[in-house]
């Protein structure tokens, strides 16, 4: 009995003895992460923009109350959002803003102060839009100067071409390539093949950039002013969405070529001689193959050699490309025929074609908005363009794109434009429309 109430007594000595710790014993509490700081963050601004919409409800009840003449109706309604303005959940500086636009309301309605008719008073204005302005400026000039060097290069290289100056035009286009790396149009002058040619695919691709950048910039201009509605389609979203479903026209000799290399075939291959592994193929897909001899020359190309590869149930274009994959060859579609090529050779036979895809990177995703400023805009318009290039080269014939290591093709972003640039052959360029909507 004694042992226990000694233990009893200890007990309650130590009790005693933490309720007399000093408070600097306590643990200090760990600041917010960054985690915790955006989650709060987005639940403030939740707090605000429903406390904004509560009140833009209230005004609307309020107007309609006085249409019917029930002004005394109008005022409690008034009265009665202003309580209900949250207290807690909302930075001061809103709750103030939100209280003098009701008490604007009231003083207009009981009559001392006029009623002011221009529509923007009492607007808030949000704190970004100038940091957004000044950073469209600053893009819109960038691109327009770009736009101007670009253009008087090609005179340059033109010029420079017409008069049989080579090392001119070679030293201009180099210039233009270390400056702006990433137009389409510098990009094209960089593809083999004559100065003539390329020059006439960049300029022609210029023309097209440019009305692309003006419709980027409006989209932009679009994306930065505040919404007036939970969800807004732009006017023209019909009329894309109905552009996208629309099949390209093709010939009935490329529309077969299509749907033979659409087709899926089962191969066993072991050691097959090489022309003889592609006369089966041709055969199965019920297509001719073109071989080119200078591309089977440059390589050595030997066609007694053994092909071993077994594929079941695939499409015709993957055992194909497949089977040229480990000779070095390639296959575009070209003059409604189907050519096995170099994959050098075959980045000059290869088409490019322009994908405005602003109305899909611009203003979407969780950072874009005027409240996260331009530069969080910027980068989840690029993230949402890398998305897109990921899908295509993914999914559209992914053994015919550079960036998978094998084929010629080629997938750029072009963030002043909000366009990508598509270089690919002909049935890719089909595949890509038929799946994803056509090129504008």
């Amino acid at each position: 009995m004694t042992r226990f109430r000694y233990c009893r007594e200890l007990g309650a000595g130590v009790v005693a003895l933490g309720m007399l710790a000093p408070p600097s014993a306590a643990q200090p509490t760990p600041p917010p992460g960054p985690l915790e700081s955006k989650l709060a963050e987005q639940k403030a601004k939740a707090n605000e923009q429903n406390a904004e919409r509560n009140l833009a409800e209230a005004f609307k009840f309020a107007d309609a109350q006085l249409r019917l003449g029930l002004r005394s109706k109008a005022t409690e309604t008034l009265k009665k959002a202003k309580q209900d303005i949250p207290s807690v959940g909302i930075t001061e500086a809103t709750r103030t803003y939100l209280t003098s636009r009701v008490d604007a309301k009231l003083d207009e309605l009981e009559g001392r102060r006029p009623v002011v008719t221009n529509p923007s008073t009492g607007v808030k204005l949000d704190p970004k839009s100038p940091e957004v302005i000044a950073a469209q400026k600053a893009a819109a000039e960038k691109a327009a100067l770009e736009y101007k060097d670009v253009v008087e290069g090609l005179k340059s290289i033109q010029r420079a071409n017409d008069s049989k100056e080579t090392a001119v035009a070679s030293a201009e286009i180099a210039r233009l390539t270390k400056l702006y790396p990433t137009n389409p149009s510098v990009q094209a002058l960089g593809y083999t093949g004559s100065i003539a040619t390329r020059l006439e695919e960049a300029i022609a691709i210029q023309v097209q950039m440019r009305a692309r950048w003006v419709k980027s910039q409006q989209d932009l201009t679009r994306s930065a002013t505040p919404a007036i509605m939970d969800v807004e389609f732009p006017p023209d979203w019909v009329e894309k969405s109905n552009r996208r479903l629309k099949p390209v026209e093709m010939t009935a000799k490329e529309k077969k070529i299509i749907e033979a290399l659409e087709k899926p075939v089962s191969v066993n291959f072991r050691d097959r001689p090489f022309e003889e592994a592609l006369q089966d193929l041709s055969n199965m897909l019920d297509q001719p193959l073109l071989l080119d001899k200078q591309s089977l020359q440059d390589l050595e190309t030997d066609l007694k050699k053994g092909a071993t590869l077994e594929a079941k149930g695939l499409a015709g274009r993957t055992v194909l490309r497949s089977i040229l994959a480990a000779q070095g060859l390639t296959f575009v579609v070209k003059d409604e025929t189907i050519q096995i090529v170099t994959v050098e050779r075959a980045r000059n036979l290869l088409t490019t074609r322009v994908y405005y895809i602003g109305d899909l990177t611009l203003g979407k995703g969780p950072f874009s908005g005027p409240q996260w400023g331009p530069a969080l805009n910027a980068e989840q318009a690029a993230l949402n363009a890398q998305n897109i290039t990921s899908m295509v080269t993914g999914s559209i014939d992914p053994l015919s794109w550079r960036a998978n290591g094998s084929g010629p093709g080629t997938v750029t972003y072009h963030a002043p434009s909000a366009a990508i640039i598509v270089r690919a052959s002909a049935e890719v360029h089909f595949a890509l429309q038929k799946s994803y909507g056509p090129g504008r």
